[in-house]
């Protein structure tokens, strides 16, 4: 296997030295050709490649995914999501709510994530969840509704919870008719705890088949749709694909159904209906359950996804992963952009106005005929090249701003910076 794929060196990102330690799975779709990526061990400390049919936990992956089943109700319209649904959840909501709300995390809930359960723990309901009898607190409305944005996993279990109370079905259940057989998701579904069929070929989070349950290394998660999904990087890849499509010219969604599930809620907020929008045409969630991490990004302008799952969640990975999984995604992007005509670039450089306390840029320049900028905050100096995108647009590699050059001045996400 060549070092690197698609020019990251992923096993050197990720410290994966052998195949008793860690794994990592990665699917790349671009436009109708699916490649995947395997490496190390989907169990600590045993021999047990990673392979492409290996099953993950999504962790909060799961969200998107039970956004899209629910919105498969909206477009038959059996569901509306403006409509008040406090009378479906009445011991939760005290004041009149929509799905909107909960799915956008602007509901004001607590229980920001979920930590799972031994595997053989006795079953739980969404209603046990939500009381609070389970190692979480009890859902409680802790911010005004509507005016702000506050990741709440408890939000989408209550939404989960309004879901199944109006189509009469689990998630499981209609995820699989809604989503997985459309779409040909054969390695996907809500399986908690997970199907006994299934172990043979599920990686184990972390250490916990050694700390917990040597035959299933894994947490037990009654809350579906916030972090119980179980797939294979393969199958996001596809669902990513058809959100794509479905935004661009409707298909598996309506146009319009994708559009508002990929249109901010709150201004100056990158948050949706259970995802995010990146830079205006990127649509991303990562997720994160004990022992495993995800990441899915997915172009919102042409047939490209990449999504990354890994046995393993600490800090460190959490970013190494992220960035792993940006570098392949803007150096597929770049292979299917064409060759810029570097004309012009030139007038771009030199010194800016630093108006973004997040993002201080400092200088635009050119290095080996490509164009960098110049970030210069209190932690330090340091560069990040650009890539045109779009007419006088680019992107930053290693991140998602979006650069618009004007006459001097630029525009950075949104903002103005005069060109001193």
């Amino acid at each position: 296997m060549s070092k690197t794929f698609y020019g990251v060196d992923v096993k050197g990102n990720m410290g994966i030295r052998g195949r008793k330690g860690y794994g990592i799975s990665i699917a790349v779709a671009k436009e109708n050709e699916i490649e995947t990526y395997c490496a190390g061990s989907g169990r600590f400390g045993e021999d047990f490649p990673v392979n492409p049919e290996m099953l993950f936990q999504a962790g909060s992956v799961s969200k998107p995914a039970f956004a899209v089943t629910l919105l498969r109700y909206v477009d038959k319209g059996l569901i509306d999501l403006d409509a008040d649904i406090s009378g479906v959840i009445p011991k939760y909501a005290k004041i009149p709510m929509t799905f909107e709300a909960l799915l956008s995390h602007t509901a004001g809930f607590n229980l920001h994530g979920f930590p799972g359960y031994k595997v053989d723990h006795e079953p739980m309901t969404l209603e046990d969840v939500l009381d609070g009898k389970g190692v979480t607190p009890k859902l409680r409305r802790i911010r005004p509704y509507g005016k702000q944005s506050m990741y709440s996993g408890g939000g989408t279990t209550l939404a989960e919870l309004a879901f199944t109370r109006i189509t009469g079905t689990t998630l499981r259940e209609a995820f699989q008719k809604e989503v997985a057989e459309p779409l040909g998701l054969t390695r996907s579904g809500y399986f908690q705890p997970l199907d006994e069929e299934y172990v043979s070929n599920a990686a184990f989070g972390g250490k916990l088949g050694i700390k917990e349950s040597p035959g299933h290394g894994f947490r037990y998660h009654p809350e579906h749709a916030a972090a119980g999904l179980w797939t294979t990087p393969t199958d996001l890849v596809k669902l990513g694909i058809a959100l794509s499509r479905s935004y661009r010219e409707g298909g598996f969604l309506k146009k319009e159904t994708a559009r508002r599930m990929l249109t901010t809620i709150l201004e100056d907020e990158t948050y949706c209906l259970c995802i995010e929008n990146l830079r205006g045409d990127i649509g991303y969630h990562g997720g994160c359950n004990e022992g495993f991490l995800t990441e899915w990004f997915f172009s919102l302008r042409e047939d490209l996804c990449v999504a990354s799952m890994h046995n393993r969640s600490r800090e460190f990975y959490d970013w190494q992963q992220t960035k792993t999984a940006v570098a392949l995604f803007q150096n597929l992007e770049e292979t299917m952009l064409p060759a810029p005509d570097k004309t012009g670039w030139e007038a771009y450089c030199g010194k800016y106005e630093k108006l973004i306390e997040d993002f201080p840029l400092d200088e635009v320049f050119l290095q080996d005929g490509d164009l960098y900028i110049k970030v210069d905050d209190e932690d330090g100096a340091f560069t990040s090249q650009l890539y045109p995108i779009g007419d006088k647009t680019f992107g930053r590699k290693g991140g998602f701003a979006k650069i618009i050059f004007g006459d001097n001045c630029l525009i950075i996400d949104g903002v103005t910076c005069k060109k001193l």
